[in-house]
């Protein structure tokens, strides 16, 4: 699969359409950030919290979306451990526990809390896991070694520091106003592009990386402004941090010394329920594109499947052997193998099978994959997701 990427220092000098697109305008305020062992940060500063032996990690991320769903997911962690899922404030003093993650026999584990945060919720702060009451990955900046793309970009939205309320209110804040702003740097090469729409006009802001802790220290990343006449400006440093970095901490657009803006959350938006998901199945020796192996050979005259927005799945086939125990199989998009879903598809003397939704995917899943219809006795694809085109 090729996979297109677009940076927003291309947007920002295409044409006019595309950089309305770009701006943060259109940008809600989420967070999203990768997750980085604690002992690795050094930017500002080192983490003095870390646990003494530090847990393995491959990769992992945080995000909390405008309608408040927490979503955590780590790789290669430690393998069937808990760790306690917190969102800190910076200076550590203030967190709100969201849940327990646990990984897997391969250190994989994923947390999934829809509409945690309720509406109107505005946060500042970093996601934190713990094992055994001391710190082992927090939300923060990753810079990849070689110019390439390692790993997610730093990607929280910017709040009024007098709005927020989780993990606890902030002090020393301005009253400035703003309607939205974004703060993104870079993976691959450390570019840090810095928004707000609606704050004070004609205004400029310094902006700074300030690490957690109570004693914290500071990296300078420039001046943004002045703002123009509806309060709308932008700071690009390009690069802001070096390759290899390993950051924690927040970002703080400051008037003077007063701290106005900061890097979070704010949940603007009503929760809606997940989507559900839908297919037709195809026989699978009649697919053309792609051609498939692996096929039986067994007819349908039609047939699909769907998935429930809680999880259930139902499956209804025409036309397909009589009187045949058919199965249903998910197939994960990474194609690392299919998982029987102990559904089971029996047809009758038509050919005919109806089930109604049964229980397969738990709470708070977020699956991307395929269904497959096989006979329980052999391994061969009979029917496959798909659709035929006249």
């Amino acid at each position: 699969m090729l996979q297109l990427r677009v940076k927003w220092r291309a947007a920002l000098l295409a044409a006019p359409v595309a950089l309305c697109l770009a701006s943060g305008l259109a940008r809600a305020q989420t967070f999203d950030a990768p997750l980085i062992k604690c002992k690795s940060v050094a930017t500002p500063a080192v983490l003095t919290t870390c646990a003494a032996t530090q847990d393995p990690l491959q990769r992992g991320g945080a995000t909390i979306s405008n309608q408040g769903d927490v979503t955590v997911i780590v790789v290669g962690a430690a393998t069937n451990t808990t760790y306690a899922v917190s969102f800190v404030s910076n200076d550590g003093t203030q967190s709100a526990s969201i849940d327990n993650l646990r990984t897997d026999a391969n250190g994989d584990g994923f947390l999934r809390k829809d509409a945690f945060f309720k509406l109107g919720t505005v946060g500042a702060g970093n996601v934190v896991l713990k094992s055994g009451g001391s710190e082992e990955f927090v939300t923060g900046i990753s810079i990849s070694s070689d110019g390439l793309e390692s790993g997610r970009d730093f990607q929280p939205g910017l709040v009024r520091c007098t709005d927020v309320t989780v993990p606890g209110a902030l002090s020393s804040c301005g009253s400035d106003p703003l309607t939205s702003g974004h703060v993104d740097v870079e993976n691959d090469d450390g570019a840090l592009l810095i928004r707000v729409n609606g704050a004070r006009p004609s205004s400029s802001y310094t902006a700074i990386l300030r690490s957690p802790g109570a004693a914290p220290t500071a990296t300078a990343l420039g001046t943004l402004g002045p703002t123009d006449k509806k309060g709308s400006g932008k700071l690009i440093v390009d690069p802001a941090f070096a390759a290899n970095t390993i950051g924690s901490g927040e970002v703080v657009l400051q008037s003077g010394s007063t701290n106005e803006f900061v890097s979070g959350f704010k949940v603007d938006q009503k929760f809606v329920a997940p989507k559900v998901s839908e297919s037709s199945l195809e026989p699978c020796g009649s697919v053309t594109d792609p051609i498939l192996g692996n096929c039986g050979s067994d007819p349908l005259d039609q047939g699909s499947y769907k998935v429930e927005a809680g999880g259930q799945v139902s499956v209804t086939l025409a036309g397909a052997n009589p009187s045949t125990n058919y199965e249903l199989f998910f197939r994960p998009l990474d194609n690392s193998g299919d998982t029987d879903t102990g559904i089971a598809i029996a047809t009758d003397q038509l050919g005919n099978a109806v089930v109604h939704p049964k229980n397969y995917f738990t709470a708070n899943t977020v699956a991307s994959g395929t269904f497959v219809v096989k006979h329980k006795t052999d391994t061969l694809d009979q029917f496959v997701a798909g659709y035929e085109i006249h």
